[in-house]
């Protein structure tokens, strides 16, 4: 009786045992991570309202503070056509020089993206151009006057901070605060200090026209999210942001339009 007794304990110790280590496994494969959901998706900018609603952000931080905010088309009346539109007749959204009141200072005009989940190898993708007005220097042609734009992206938190805006030559001037909470992804068409800020024109004369400056009509551009540690929550922007800008200086106006975020397969 005892032997049968002492049988039946070892059988059900070694029950137990391979219990405990079935469950382990199963414990090391239930806190996996689940994937990441789909993020992907495409801002038109067909209705301004209807795109704000939906999580984008408008944040005029020039300094000088101007009137000019993110609208649509650039209104009241459209800079120029739509790239794609769906029921608007100026279906994207637009920011000029009169973003800063002053006459040559510094544009720094933010449109912030909803929260998505970032992963490295997101792609996010748009159009973008500007606006020609007539060159006050050359007879018959027209420029954009020298235009810069910034895709940048928020991986620290899901909010707006976008810093503090002066002129890198100011010795207010702090460059781990000038995107507040935001990194740079891309520049078109930075500028180069020569005593003053100097971009490369866009021009209606092909002959004039500088490589590298903005576009002046709608062109695609694409930047790949990267320097991830795990997926996390954050967002993109787009940053006009022009220097020595203004009524007496740099700048004219930009579109942006089809903006759409791809998440890595």
């Amino acid at each position: 009786m005892r032997k049968s007794t002492l049988g039946k304990v070892l059988l059900s110790f070694s029950v137990v045992a391979a219990t405990i280590g079935a469950c382990k496994k199963d414990d090391s494969e239930f806190v996996k991570a689940p994937p990441v959901a789909d993020q992907s998706f495409t801002e038109e900018f067909d209705t301004a309202s209807k795109a704000f609603l939906r999580g984008w952000v408008p944040i005029n931080n020039s300094n000088p503070k101007g009137s000019s905010i993110w609208t649509q088309g650039g209104a009241p009346f459209p800079f120029f056509p739509p790239y794609s539109s769906k029921g608007s007749y100026a279906g994207f959204l637009a920011a000029d020089y009169l973003s800063t009141s002053g006459t040559d200072d510094v544009i720094s005009n933010w449109l912030i993206s909803p929260v998505v989940t970032m992963q490295n190898g997101d792609k996010i993708s748009f159009y973008t151009r500007t606006q020609l007005l007539p060159n006050a220097f050359v007879s018959g042609d027209s420029t954009d006057y020298g235009n810069n734009l910034e895709v940048c992206f928020n991986r620290k938190n899901e909010g707006t901070y976008v810093g503090v805006a002066n002129d890198p030559t100011d010795p207010a001037y702090n460059l781990s605060t000038d995107r507040g909470d935001f990194e740079l992804l891309l520049s078109i068409n930075p500028p180069v200090y020569a005593g003053l800020w100097e971009y490369k024109w866009a021009h209606s004369d092909p002959n004039i026209v500088e490589p590298g400056s903005f576009p002046s009509t709608w062109t695609r551009f694409e930047v790949t999210i990267g320097g991830l540690s795990k997926p996390t929550k954050g967002r993109f922007a787009f940053r006009y942001y022009t220097l020595d800008a203004g009524s007496n200086g740099n700048g004219s106006a930009i579109g942006i339009d089809q903006v759409v975020y791809s998440s890595k397969k």
